[in-house]
């Protein structure tokens, strides 16, 4: 399905007033716009999920849209580390991790593929579904972006990048590269940033679109806060951005929160963090929307959770008064506290991620992504209710 142009209709937003949370369950309804109610922080989160100031017309993609793949897109997540090969009824898209630097200290020697074997059989499952796409997604957080620096300031290892991710495509039959280079200029490690690494990066980017085609994607990983990128050159080279639009918050803050609830949102909310990207210049019709399949605890939780951990969560007496369940009618997420009221789990469940995928299609992004796919239950549950809230069935096939 082609990309269209759209030039989005200023609407006028009604506000929530605070935040309303409660145990029990409200009834559905469409996000709106506007439904956030926070103050604006980093320089410009707006409290306006309506407002996409900065909205540009959208350009052509760089990618033939013959081969951009279908929409909207489900994209998941899939690493090395899954033991079960994804199901492919509820998606469009596989960004396979990781591809790494032959030596991430200097960024030299190109791309590595962990467990080629397995990407292979993630790339046989085009049978199942002839227009399935399936990425190489390349970097992460941590020492994994290492190498990106290094690469970008120094053109004979730009090269050597570029001509190994060309070859991977060929050698696996893959669609496309995704780049998740966390981030330019503020990797978390000494050897993963640069001052120059913003402009060094447009390079990059350049010189990919160069050496795989326009028959191939590029797609990039976008922090929640839009930084670190100069959109307007980097747009001319990549397809769409996935919006990391998670890690916002640790108890007694929200994960995800869909919108702003003022007394436990942290950074900012998902409609925020698209709000700041749209300010950036980039169109609604090149943004993915990210979900998390996982949440953050305290103690008694570990600081990550699963998903596929949370009915033990329920049924274990070790977690007795410690669960409950609670409904953030404002955020639209859930969040687990103690019999006196302590937030200890923030999380993402089918009921809010029904919610998401509404926003999806209420704003008309792209679609969404979720990290990652092995974080979800046996059911596919998550997968499953993003699926219906975006395509109205448990399924993407035509």
């Amino acid at each position: 399905m082609k990309i269209t142009s759209c030039i989005l209709t200023a609407m006028m937003a009604f506000m929530f007033m605070g935040a309303s949370c409660s145990e029990k369950t409200p009834s559905f309804v469409v996000p709106g716009p506007g439904a956030g109610n926070g103050q604006v922080d980093n320089g410009g989160d707006s409290n306006n999920g309506g407002n996409n100031g900065g909205q540009q017309e959208d350009p052509a993609s760089l990618c033939d849209p013959a081969f951009l793949g279908q929409t909207p897109m489900i994209i998941a997540y899939y690493t090395e580390n899954s033991s079960v090969l994804p199901d492919v009824s509820c998606l469009t898209h596989i960004n396979y991790a990781h591809g790494r630097f032959v030596d991430k200290e200097t960024g030299d020697g190109g791309i590595w593929i962990e467990q080629p074997e397995k990407l292979q059989k993630v790339v046989e499952l085009k049978k199942q579904k002839p227009t399935l796409k399936v990425l190489l997604m390349i970097g992460g957080w941590g020492d994994k972006a290492d190498g990106f620096s290094e690469m970008a300031r120094d053109p004979k290892k730009r090269a050597l990048f570029c001509q190994t991710c060309a070859e991977h495509i060929k050698n696996y039959n893959l669609d496309g590269i995704d780049i998740d280079w966390e981030y330019p200029t503020a990797g978390p490690s000494e050897n993963g940033k640069h001052p120059d690494d913003t402009r060094n990066f447009n390079i990059v980017l350049k010189e990919l679109r160069e050496a795989i085609g326009n028959e191939k994607i590029i797609s990039y990983a976008s922090s929640s806060n839009a930084d670190y990128v100069d959109w307007a050159t980097a747009m001319k080279y990549l397809d769409y951005v996935n919006v990391m639009t998670y890690d916002m918050g640790n108890p007694p803050y929200h994960n995800a929160p869909l919108y702003y609830s003022s007394s436990i949102t942290k950074k900012r909310s998902v409609d925020q963090s698209i709000t700041l990207h749209v300010s950036k210049g980039i169109p609604v019709s090149r943004l993915v929307m990210g979900v998390p399949f996982y949440g953050h605890g305290t103690d008694p939780y570990k600081a990550d959770v699963k998903y596929n951990e949370m009915a033990k969560v329920f049924s274990s007496s070790t977690y007795e008064g410690k669960n409950i369940r609670k409904w953030d009618s404002v955020a639209k997420v859930p969040y687990l506290v103690d019999e006196s009221g302590n937030f200890l789990l923030g999380y993402d469940d089918e009921e809010s991620v029904t919610f998401k995928g509404e926003y999806v299609k209420y704003k008309k992004l792209l679609g969404a992504m979720f990290w990652e796919y092995r974080h979800d239950d046996s059911q596919g549950t998550l997968r499953k209710a993003l699926c219906r809230a975006i395509y109205g069935k448990e399924s993407t096939m035509e």
